[in-house]
Protein backbone atom coordinates (compact mmCIF):
# COMPACT_ATOMS: atom_id res chain seq x y z
CA UNK A 1 0.00 0.00 0.00
CA UNK A 2 1.57 3.21 -1.20
CA UNK A 3 2.12 5.88 1.85
CA UNK A 4 0.29 8.58 0.59
CA UNK A 5 -2.90 10.15 2.38
CA UNK A 6 -4.85 11.40 0.15
CA UNK A 7 -5.14 8.20 -2.02
CA UNK A 8 -6.36 6.08 1.67
CA UNK A 9 -9.50 6.70 3.18
CA UNK A 10 -9.70 8.61 5.96
CA UNK A 11 -12.62 6.39 7.44
CA UNK A 12 -10.36 3.50 7.35
CA UNK A 13 -7.48 4.82 9.55
CA UNK A 14 -9.81 6.32 11.46
CA UNK A 15 -11.57 3.31 12.33
CA UNK A 16 -8.54 1.08 12.93
CA UNK A 17 -7.08 4.17 15.33
CA UNK A 18 -10.79 4.92 17.32
CA UNK A 19 -9.80 1.00 18.83
CA UNK A 20 -6.60 2.22 20.78
CA UNK A 21 -6.67 6.37 20.68
CA UNK A 22 -8.10 8.56 23.17
CA UNK A 23 -11.31 10.20 22.04
CA UNK A 24 -10.50 13.51 22.71
CA UNK A 25 -7.06 15.63 22.46
CA UNK A 26 -5.34 15.53 25.61
CA UNK A 27 -4.29 12.28 26.28
CA UNK A 28 -3.30 12.76 29.94
CA UNK A 29 -6.95 13.86 30.26
CA UNK A 30 -8.36 11.22 28.76
CA UNK A 31 -6.67 7.66 28.35
CA UNK A 32 -8.03 5.19 26.24
CA UNK A 33 -10.11 2.12 28.45
CA UNK A 34 -8.00 -1.09 28.06
CA UNK A 35 -11.04 -3.11 26.89
CA UNK A 36 -10.77 -1.29 23.76
CA UNK A 37 -7.48 -2.19 22.43
CA UNK A 38 -7.47 -5.97 21.39
CA UNK A 39 -4.69 -7.93 19.66
CA UNK A 40 -7.05 -9.33 17.28
CA UNK A 41 -8.84 -6.29 15.95
CA UNK A 42 -5.40 -4.35 15.91
CA UNK A 43 -3.14 -6.48 15.00
CA UNK A 44 -4.26 -9.22 14.01
CA UNK A 45 -2.95 -8.59 10.09
CA UNK A 46 -0.35 -6.81 8.56
CA UNK A 47 -2.98 -3.88 6.94
CA UNK A 48 -4.44 -2.99 10.33
CA UNK A 49 -0.97 -2.80 11.52
CA UNK A 50 0.18 -0.60 8.91
CA UNK A 51 -2.84 1.52 9.00
CA UNK A 52 -2.45 1.90 13.01
CA UNK A 53 1.25 3.16 12.30
CA UNK A 54 -0.07 5.50 9.51
CA UNK A 55 -2.25 6.94 11.59
CA UNK A 56 0.25 7.31 14.22
CA UNK A 57 2.01 9.36 11.91
CA UNK A 58 -0.70 11.09 10.63
CA UNK A 59 -1.79 12.68 14.46
CA UNK A 60 1.99 13.30 14.48
CA UNK A 61 1.74 15.39 11.65
CA UNK A 62 -1.36 17.58 13.60
CA UNK A 63 2.28 18.84 15.84
CA UNK A 64 3.70 20.35 12.53
CA UNK A 65 0.37 21.37 11.28
CA UNK A 66 1.08 22.12 7.71
CA UNK A 67 3.32 24.69 8.32
CA UNK A 68 1.55 25.91 11.66
CA UNK A 69 5.15 25.23 13.53
CA UNK A 70 6.73 27.50 11.10
CA UNK A 71 4.45 30.53 12.50
CA UNK A 72 4.84 29.34 16.00
CA UNK A 73 8.32 29.20 16.69
CA UNK A 74 9.64 31.74 14.15
CA UNK A 75 7.05 34.26 15.98
CA UNK A 76 8.56 33.03 19.24
CA UNK A 77 11.93 33.74 17.85
CA UNK A 78 13.06 37.25 15.74
CA UNK A 79 12.01 35.96 12.33
CA UNK A 80 8.43 36.64 11.91
CA UNK A 81 5.92 39.07 13.25
CA UNK A 82 2.97 40.86 12.49
CA UNK A 83 3.08 44.46 10.90
CA UNK A 84 0.86 46.44 11.91
CA UNK A 85 1.25 44.55 15.53
CA UNK A 86 -2.05 43.14 16.74
CA UNK A 87 -2.31 42.90 20.63
CA UNK A 88 -3.54 39.12 20.64
CA UNK A 89 -0.39 37.67 19.04
CA UNK A 90 1.20 36.54 22.14
CA UNK A 91 4.14 34.65 20.51
CA UNK A 92 5.40 37.79 18.35
CA UNK A 93 5.58 40.39 21.45
CA UNK A 94 6.07 37.44 23.77
CA UNK A 95 3.45 38.43 25.92
CA UNK A 96 2.78 34.73 26.36
CA UNK A 97 2.32 33.49 30.24
CA UNK A 98 0.50 30.74 32.30
CA UNK A 99 -3.20 32.55 32.01
CA UNK A 100 -3.06 33.23 28.08
CA UNK A 101 -1.54 30.56 26.55
CA UNK A 102 -4.62 28.02 25.87
CA UNK A 103 -3.54 28.38 21.67
CA UNK A 104 -0.08 27.01 22.36
CA UNK A 105 -1.33 24.09 24.99
CA UNK A 106 -1.00 21.29 21.50
CA UNK A 107 2.45 21.43 21.77
CA UNK A 108 2.45 19.70 24.97
CA UNK A 109 -1.29 17.68 24.55
CA UNK A 110 -0.27 16.41 20.80
CA UNK A 111 2.85 15.15 21.53
CA UNK A 112 1.92 13.17 24.43
CA UNK A 113 -0.71 11.38 22.23
CA UNK A 114 1.08 10.19 19.90
CA UNK A 115 3.26 8.86 22.34
CA UNK A 116 0.57 7.13 23.70
CA UNK A 117 -0.32 5.44 20.62
CA UNK A 118 3.23 4.86 19.73
CA UNK A 119 3.59 2.99 23.47
CA UNK A 120 0.45 1.23 22.52
CA UNK A 121 2.23 -0.08 19.43
CA UNK A 122 5.35 -1.08 20.98
CA UNK A 123 3.25 -3.39 23.81
CA UNK A 124 1.60 -5.40 21.51
CA UNK A 125 3.71 -5.71 18.65
CA UNK A 126 5.61 -8.57 20.35
CA UNK A 127 1.90 -10.39 20.88
CA UNK A 128 0.63 -9.36 17.96
CA UNK A 129 -1.58 -12.62 16.51
CA UNK A 130 -0.68 -11.67 13.06
CA UNK A 131 1.37 -13.75 11.41
CA UNK A 132 4.68 -11.47 10.55
CA UNK A 133 8.66 -12.27 10.89
CA UNK A 134 10.23 -10.92 12.84
CA UNK A 135 12.09 -8.38 11.15
CA UNK A 136 9.15 -7.24 10.06
CA UNK A 137 7.52 -6.98 13.73
CA UNK A 138 10.89 -4.87 14.56
CA UNK A 139 10.62 -2.94 11.73
CA UNK A 140 7.38 -1.68 13.19
CA UNK A 141 8.65 -1.32 16.25
CA UNK A 142 11.75 1.00 15.38
CA UNK A 143 9.06 2.91 13.70
CA UNK A 144 7.08 3.81 16.94
CA UNK A 145 10.40 3.69 18.90
CA UNK A 146 11.57 6.79 16.55
CA UNK A 147 8.04 8.66 16.75
CA UNK A 148 8.36 8.35 20.43
CA UNK A 149 12.21 10.01 20.24
CA UNK A 150 10.86 12.87 18.33
CA UNK A 151 7.78 13.59 20.35
CA UNK A 152 9.62 13.15 23.46
CA UNK A 153 12.86 15.64 22.04
CA UNK A 154 10.04 18.22 20.85
CA UNK A 155 8.52 18.29 24.07
CA UNK A 156 11.70 18.77 26.26
CA UNK A 157 13.27 21.69 23.44
CA UNK A 158 9.31 23.73 24.42
CA UNK A 159 8.94 23.27 28.04
CA UNK A 160 12.73 21.18 29.66
CA UNK A 161 11.80 18.87 32.30
CA UNK A 162 9.24 16.83 31.55
CA UNK A 163 6.94 13.63 32.09
CA UNK A 164 8.82 10.75 30.55
CA UNK A 165 6.42 8.17 29.18
CA UNK A 166 7.06 4.83 28.13
CA UNK A 167 4.50 2.42 28.83
CA UNK A 168 0.25 2.94 27.93
CA UNK A 169 -0.54 2.73 31.65
CA UNK A 170 -3.35 5.59 31.76
CA UNK A 171 -3.32 5.65 35.64
CA UNK A 172 0.49 5.93 35.92
CA UNK A 173 0.91 8.09 32.44
CA UNK A 174 -1.30 10.67 34.27
CA UNK A 175 0.52 10.83 37.71
CA UNK A 176 3.95 11.52 36.25
CA UNK A 177 6.13 13.86 37.37
CA UNK A 178 8.74 15.81 35.90
CA UNK A 179 11.81 13.58 34.77
CA UNK A 180 15.04 15.79 34.48
CA UNK A 181 16.37 16.84 31.13
CA UNK A 182 19.19 14.50 31.42
CA UNK A 183 17.05 11.45 32.07
CA UNK A 184 14.87 12.22 28.89
CA UNK A 185 17.53 12.54 26.76
CA UNK A 186 18.74 9.33 27.61
CA UNK A 187 15.70 7.91 26.59
CA UNK A 188 15.59 9.50 23.53
CA UNK A 189 18.88 8.15 22.45
CA UNK A 190 18.33 4.90 23.83
CA UNK A 191 14.55 4.83 21.64
CA UNK A 192 17.32 6.00 18.42
CA UNK A 193 19.73 3.44 18.38
CA UNK A 194 17.22 1.07 19.35
CA UNK A 195 15.46 2.15 16.14
CA UNK A 196 18.80 2.61 14.23
CA UNK A 197 19.52 -1.05 14.92
CA UNK A 198 16.26 -2.56 13.35
CA UNK A 199 15.10 0.42 10.84
CA UNK A 200 16.27 -0.77 7.30
CA UNK A 201 18.28 1.18 4.85
CA UNK A 202 15.25 2.17 3.00
CA UNK A 203 11.93 1.98 3.95
CA UNK A 204 9.74 -0.64 4.50
CA UNK A 205 6.92 -1.46 2.06
CA UNK A 206 4.12 0.53 2.91
CA UNK A 207 5.89 3.75 4.20
CA UNK A 208 6.90 6.13 1.79
CA UNK A 209 10.54 7.68 1.35
CA UNK A 210 10.71 10.92 3.40
CA UNK A 211 7.85 10.21 5.23
CA UNK A 212 8.72 7.49 7.37
CA UNK A 213 11.48 6.50 9.66
CA UNK A 214 14.74 4.60 8.19
CA UNK A 215 18.24 4.63 9.51
CA UNK A 216 19.15 7.57 8.02
CA UNK A 217 16.47 9.35 9.40
CA UNK A 218 16.89 8.05 12.98
CA UNK A 219 20.29 8.74 12.57
CA UNK A 220 19.81 12.92 10.97
CA UNK A 221 17.64 13.03 14.73
CA UNK A 222 19.80 11.70 16.42
CA UNK A 223 22.51 14.26 15.00
CA UNK A 224 20.31 16.83 16.00
CA UNK A 225 19.55 15.47 19.44
CA UNK A 226 23.30 15.25 20.44
CA UNK A 227 23.96 19.08 18.87
CA UNK A 228 21.26 20.23 21.65
CA UNK A 229 23.13 18.15 24.40
CA UNK A 230 26.18 19.66 23.85
CA UNK A 231 27.92 16.17 22.56
CA UNK A 232 29.60 16.94 19.83
CA UNK A 233 32.02 14.09 18.66
CA UNK A 234 28.49 12.48 18.61
CA UNK A 235 26.97 15.07 16.84
CA UNK A 236 29.60 15.38 13.85
CA UNK A 237 30.22 11.10 13.57
CA UNK A 238 26.42 10.82 12.87
CA UNK A 239 26.03 13.82 11.21
CA UNK A 240 28.91 12.71 9.05
CA UNK A 241 27.28 8.98 8.36
CA UNK A 242 24.05 10.61 6.69
CA UNK A 243 26.05 13.04 4.64
CA UNK A 244 28.17 9.87 3.42
CA UNK A 245 25.27 7.56 3.08
CA UNK A 246 24.82 8.98 -0.57
CA UNK A 247 20.78 9.03 -0.12
CA UNK A 248 20.94 12.80 -0.20
CA UNK A 249 22.16 15.50 -1.85
CA UNK A 250 21.71 19.65 -1.91
CA UNK A 251 19.55 20.87 -4.39
CA UNK A 252 20.66 24.11 -6.48
CA UNK A 253 17.44 25.13 -7.53
CA UNK A 254 15.69 26.81 -4.44
CA UNK A 255 12.67 26.53 -5.25
CA UNK A 256 12.65 22.42 -5.10
CA UNK A 257 14.30 22.23 -1.30
CA UNK A 258 11.38 21.96 0.41
CA UNK A 259 8.98 20.64 -2.08
CA UNK A 260 8.30 16.21 -1.89
CA UNK A 261 10.73 15.37 -4.95
CA UNK A 262 13.43 17.01 -3.21
CA UNK A 263 16.70 15.26 -2.98
CA UNK A 264 17.85 17.18 0.04
CA UNK A 265 15.08 15.91 2.57
CA UNK A 266 15.63 13.18 4.93
CA UNK A 267 12.15 13.55 6.67
CA UNK A 268 8.56 14.87 6.31
CA UNK A 269 5.55 15.46 7.58
CA UNK A 270 2.67 15.69 5.11
CA UNK A 271 -0.40 17.87 5.76
CA UNK A 272 -2.52 17.56 8.63
CA UNK A 273 -5.72 18.53 6.90
CA UNK A 274 -7.56 16.14 5.20
CA UNK A 275 -8.70 18.46 2.26
CA UNK A 276 -4.92 19.97 1.78
CA UNK A 277 -2.54 16.98 2.39
CA UNK A 278 0.26 18.43 -0.09
CA UNK A 279 1.06 21.29 0.96
CA UNK A 280 1.87 24.10 3.97
CA UNK A 281 -1.18 25.74 3.92
CA UNK A 282 -1.12 27.29 7.64
CA UNK A 283 1.48 29.61 6.66
CA UNK A 284 -0.06 30.41 3.50
CA UNK A 285 -3.39 31.54 5.58
CA UNK A 286 -1.37 33.53 7.42
CA UNK A 287 0.98 35.77 5.05
CA UNK A 288 1.34 35.80 1.24
CA UNK A 289 0.58 34.60 -0.81
CA UNK A 290 -3.37 33.25 0.21
CA UNK A 291 -4.21 35.66 2.63
CA UNK A 292 -3.34 38.98 0.68
CA UNK A 293 -4.58 38.02 -2.23
CA UNK A 294 -7.85 36.80 -1.00
CA UNK A 295 -8.78 39.96 1.62
CA UNK A 296 -10.56 42.70 -0.37
CA UNK A 297 -8.76 45.30 -1.21
CA UNK A 298 -10.20 47.93 1.89
CA UNK A 299 -8.87 45.35 4.09
CA UNK A 300 -5.59 44.16 2.71
CA UNK A 301 -3.70 46.42 4.95
CA UNK A 302 -5.33 44.87 7.99
CA UNK A 303 -3.90 41.17 7.08
CA UNK A 304 -0.99 41.33 4.67
CA UNK A 305 1.37 42.26 7.51
CA UNK A 306 0.38 38.51 9.22
CA UNK A 307 3.64 36.42 9.52
CA UNK A 308 5.92 38.89 7.46
CA UNK A 309 9.58 39.14 8.56
CA UNK A 310 11.09 41.24 11.15
CA UNK A 311 13.31 44.12 10.14
CA UNK A 312 16.23 42.31 11.60
CA UNK A 313 15.66 39.01 10.10
CA UNK A 314 16.03 41.22 6.57
CA UNK A 315 18.93 42.64 8.20
CA UNK A 316 20.25 39.70 8.25
CA UNK A 317 20.93 38.50 4.42
CA UNK A 318 23.68 39.60 2.56
CA UNK A 319 23.65 41.57 -0.39
CA UNK A 320 23.51 39.36 -2.96
CA UNK A 321 21.80 36.29 -1.32
CA UNK A 322 19.98 33.83 -3.41
CA UNK A 323 17.83 33.00 -0.62
CA UNK A 324 16.00 36.12 -0.22
CA UNK A 325 15.92 37.10 -3.86
CA UNK A 326 13.98 33.63 -5.28
CA UNK A 327 12.65 33.01 -1.95
CA UNK A 328 11.32 36.05 -0.49
CA UNK A 329 8.83 38.56 -1.82
CA UNK A 330 7.40 42.02 -0.57
CA UNK A 331 4.20 42.79 -0.47
CA UNK A 332 2.68 46.58 -1.59
CA UNK A 333 2.90 47.49 1.91
CA UNK A 334 6.74 46.42 1.71
CA UNK A 335 6.52 43.98 4.24
CA UNK A 336 8.40 40.77 3.53
CA UNK A 337 6.88 37.14 2.91
CA UNK A 338 8.19 33.87 2.39
CA UNK A 339 7.97 32.47 -0.65
CA UNK A 340 9.22 28.14 0.78
CA UNK A 341 4.88 27.04 0.83
CA UNK A 342 3.55 28.69 -2.02
CA UNK A 343 0.34 26.48 -1.85
CA UNK A 344 -2.98 27.52 0.34
CA UNK A 345 -6.48 25.72 0.72
CA UNK A 346 -7.50 27.37 -2.68
CA UNK A 347 -4.48 26.35 -5.01
CA UNK A 348 -4.69 22.11 -3.90
CA UNK A 349 -4.77 21.27 -7.73
CA UNK A 350 -1.45 23.36 -8.04
CA UNK A 351 -0.22 21.18 -4.97
CA UNK A 352 -1.60 18.16 -6.21
CA UNK A 353 0.94 18.48 -9.12
CA UNK A 354 3.83 19.21 -7.39
CA UNK A 355 3.07 18.43 -3.66
CA UNK A 356 5.08 19.74 -0.33
CA UNK A 357 5.20 18.35 2.64
CA UNK A 358 6.59 19.90 5.92
CA UNK A 359 10.28 19.09 6.55
CA UNK A 360 11.60 18.31 9.52
CA UNK A 361 15.36 17.07 8.52
CA UNK A 362 17.23 17.51 5.45
CA UNK A 363 20.33 17.48 3.90
CA UNK A 364 21.60 21.23 4.83
CA UNK A 365 21.46 21.15 8.53
CA UNK A 366 23.67 18.02 8.76
CA UNK A 367 26.21 19.97 6.89
CA UNK A 368 25.71 23.26 9.31
CA UNK A 369 25.47 20.65 12.53
CA UNK A 370 28.88 18.62 11.36
CA UNK A 371 30.32 22.53 10.89
CA UNK A 372 28.89 23.71 14.74
CA UNK A 373 30.28 20.38 16.11
CA UNK A 374 33.94 20.80 14.53
CA UNK A 375 34.01 24.18 15.94
CA UNK A 376 32.89 23.19 19.24
CA UNK A 377 34.79 20.05 19.93
CA UNK A 378 37.56 19.91 22.14
CA UNK A 379 40.26 19.79 19.33
CA UNK A 380 38.63 21.90 16.79
CA UNK A 381 38.52 21.30 13.60
CA UNK A 382 37.98 25.42 12.26
CA UNK A 383 39.04 24.47 8.62
CA UNK A 384 36.78 21.31 8.25
CA UNK A 385 34.11 23.37 9.98
CA UNK A 386 34.75 26.43 7.29
CA UNK A 387 34.17 23.91 4.38
CA UNK A 388 31.14 22.67 5.55
CA UNK A 389 29.53 26.22 6.29
CA UNK A 390 30.73 27.49 2.52
CA UNK A 391 29.21 24.77 1.11
CA UNK A 392 26.25 25.98 1.82
CA UNK A 393 26.92 29.47 1.43
CA UNK A 394 27.87 29.07 -2.10
CA UNK A 395 25.57 26.18 -2.84
CA UNK A 396 22.36 27.70 -1.53
CA UNK A 397 23.47 31.06 -0.87
CA UNK A 398 25.66 32.38 -4.52
CA UNK A 399 27.78 33.74 -1.55
CA UNK A 400 31.68 33.33 -1.19
CA UNK A 401 33.01 32.18 1.25
CA UNK A 402 32.74 32.93 5.06
CA UNK A 403 35.90 35.14 6.04
CA UNK A 404 35.37 33.67 10.20
CA UNK A 405 38.83 31.96 11.10
CA UNK A 406 39.01 32.49 14.43
CA UNK A 407 36.55 29.85 16.92
CA UNK A 408 34.46 32.71 18.36
CA UNK A 409 34.13 34.34 14.38
CA UNK A 410 32.75 30.75 13.21
CA UNK A 411 30.26 29.81 15.81
CA UNK A 412 28.66 33.99 14.92
CA UNK A 413 28.86 32.71 11.33
CA UNK A 414 27.19 29.70 11.82
CA UNK A 415 24.24 31.79 13.88
CA UNK A 416 24.08 33.78 10.97
CA UNK A 417 24.11 30.82 8.38
CA UNK A 418 21.39 28.48 10.54
CA UNK A 419 19.56 31.65 10.77
CA UNK A 420 19.54 32.58 6.91
CA UNK A 421 19.34 28.90 5.54
CA UNK A 422 16.20 27.54 7.99
CA UNK A 423 14.57 31.16 7.94
CA UNK A 424 10.90 30.11 8.18
CA UNK A 425 11.53 26.57 8.23
CA UNK A 426 11.19 26.46 12.35
CA UNK A 427 15.01 26.31 13.27
CA UNK A 428 15.70 29.96 14.81
CA UNK A 429 13.91 29.80 18.59
CA UNK A 430 15.46 26.10 18.89
CA UNK A 431 18.72 27.33 18.38
CA UNK A 432 18.95 30.49 20.10
CA UNK A 433 17.38 28.90 23.43
CA UNK A 434 20.22 25.84 23.18
CA UNK A 435 22.87 28.28 22.55
CA UNK A 436 21.78 30.03 25.46
CA UNK A 437 21.30 33.50 23.29
CA UNK A 438 17.82 33.70 23.50
CA UNK A 439 17.52 36.41 26.34
CA UNK A 440 20.49 38.79 24.62
CA UNK A 441 18.75 38.54 21.30
CA UNK A 442 15.24 38.71 21.63
CA UNK A 443 15.54 41.54 24.67
CA UNK A 444 17.11 44.07 21.74
CA UNK A 445 13.44 43.36 19.41
CA UNK A 446 11.78 46.18 19.66
CA UNK A 447 8.39 44.13 19.19
CA UNK A 448 9.20 41.83 22.03
CA UNK A 449 7.76 43.61 24.78
CA UNK A 450 6.86 41.02 26.99
CA UNK A 451 10.07 39.38 26.86
CA UNK A 452 11.55 38.02 29.78
CA UNK A 453 14.56 35.37 29.93
CA UNK A 454 12.49 32.69 31.55
CA UNK A 455 10.63 32.51 28.69
CA UNK A 456 12.94 30.42 26.47
CA UNK A 457 10.60 27.92 28.49
CA UNK A 458 6.74 27.60 27.51
CA UNK A 459 4.28 27.74 30.59
CA UNK A 460 3.21 23.96 30.59
CA UNK A 461 -0.78 23.97 30.31
CA UNK A 462 -2.94 25.20 33.50
CA UNK A 463 -5.28 22.26 32.79
CA UNK A 464 -2.63 20.18 33.04
CA UNK A 465 -1.56 21.40 36.61
CA UNK A 466 -5.15 21.14 37.73
CA UNK A 467 -5.24 17.72 36.98
CA UNK A 468 -1.48 16.39 37.70
CA UNK A 469 -0.41 17.49 41.37
CA UNK A 470 2.67 16.38 40.37
CA UNK A 471 3.41 18.79 37.99
CA UNK A 472 5.36 21.80 39.06
CA UNK A 473 5.24 25.21 36.47
CA UNK A 474 8.72 26.46 35.06
CA UNK A 475 10.30 28.91 36.61
CA UNK A 476 8.59 32.40 36.48
CA UNK A 477 5.39 31.57 35.24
Amino acid sequence: MKYIYKTISLFAIVSVLSLFTTSCEDFLNAPLPPDKITPEKVFGSKGTIEMAMLGIYSKASKFYGSGSMVYRTECLADNLSRNPPLAMDIMSSSAYDANNSATLSSLWSVPYSVIYEANVMLENLPISPAKLSTQVIDQYLAQNLFIRALMHFELLRFYGDIPLVLNSDPIESAMLARSPKAEVYASIITDLKDAINKLPETNISGMDARRCANKNVAKALLARVYLHMGDWINAETYATEVINSGKYALEADLTTVLMRRSKEIIFSMDGSMASAPNSCFYYSLQGMPMMYQMMPVPYRWKYSGWGCLTQSAINEFETGDQRFSKLFTYSLEKNVFTLKYPYGIITQEMADEDPQDFCILRLAEMYLIRAEAKVRKSSPDLTGAAADLNLIRTTHGKLANTTATTQAALLLALEHENRIEFMCESHRWYDIVRTGRADAILSKESNKTGWKSHKSLLPIPTNELIINKKLVQNPGY
